[in-house]
């Protein structure tokens, strides 16, 4: 059996389910590798608000690693917030709003969006979050951790590159097909889970790792072990070490049981 020490896992798409939920299967499974003396970390560009309501839910005790590795909140409780400068953050909004985009950003566990939509009110965050709306250039805005913006699929890689050449610092990326995700410098999943090892004195050849999508691509890529659900995009089955058969949480659930049985 190989002894990994750190299980790191996605939520959307992963560990979750087409109903935002975990499988009671892998809620045991994830808590079977931490009887077995694993860590868990919750990877995930969702809130920090979200992941706290999410592993109160499982029963665990995980590190969360939240907005795609911005905030980094230890087992212990201690935590570190990189943020985006209030300068490039109304730049990367000024262009949304003069190309019609949806575009949010954060301020603690409070939602910052110049208008309401069904979408917003179905996401998951919204559900542990507050939502404040008006118009983001005239807000007292603060440092954040986060930008993300609402696409068309068609138009999402015309906009990735149209941001990353205004400010090539930032880090952007895709969660789904539909939405971009603009994090600061040098910040994404990796950068959240170096952090973790590094606390717990853990090797990154004793972690395995969970994604689907190309915001996982740096942490399936750092990870010893790097785990494609099998509903993953092809990017991230290119680099990862190994496809589960099944998708979402049956997936992680079937690579757990194979290690932590």
């Amino acid at each position: 059996m190989v002894g990994y020490r750190l299980v790191a896992t996605d939520l959307d798409g992963t560990l979750l389910g087409v109903d935002k939920r975990p499988t009671k299967g892998v809620v045991d499974a994830l808590r079977r590798a931490n009887e077995q003396g694993a860590h868990i970390a919750i990877a995930s560009g969702r809130m920090t608000c979200t992941q706290r309501d999410l592993i109160k839910d499982m029963g665990l005790d995980c590190s969360i690693i939240s907005y795609n590795g911005s905030v980094v909140v230890q087992e212990d409780g201690s935590s570190v917030e990189t943020d985006i400068d209030v300068d490039i953050m109304r730049d990367v909004i000024g262009y949304c709003y003069d190309h019609g985009r949806y575009v949010q950003t954060y301020h603690g566990d409070t939602i910052l969006t110049d208008r309401d939509s069904p979408m917003l009110r179905s996401d998951m965050d919204s559900r542990s979050a507050e939502i404040r709306f008006g118009d983001l250039l005239k807000m007292d805005l603060s440092p954040a951790p986060k930008i993300v913006i609402i696409a068309d699929p068609s138009e999402t890689s015309g906009i990735i590159d149209d941001i990353s050449a205004m400010h090539p610092s930032l880090s952007v990326t895709q969660s789904s097909a539909y939405v971009i995700e603009v994090m600061p410098k040098g910040v994404d999943k990796s950068h959240g889970l170096r952090m973790v090892c590094e606390h717990l004195d853990i090797d990154r050849e004793d972690v395995i790792a969970f994604g689907d999508n190309k915001n996982d691509i740096a942490m399936i890529e750092w990870a010893g072990t790097g785990v494609a659900v099998a509903n993953a995009v092809d990017e991230l089955k290119d680099v990862a070490d190994i496809v589960s058969k099944g998708e979402m949480s049956d997936g992680v659930q079937e690579i757990l049981d194979k290690y932590f049985s």
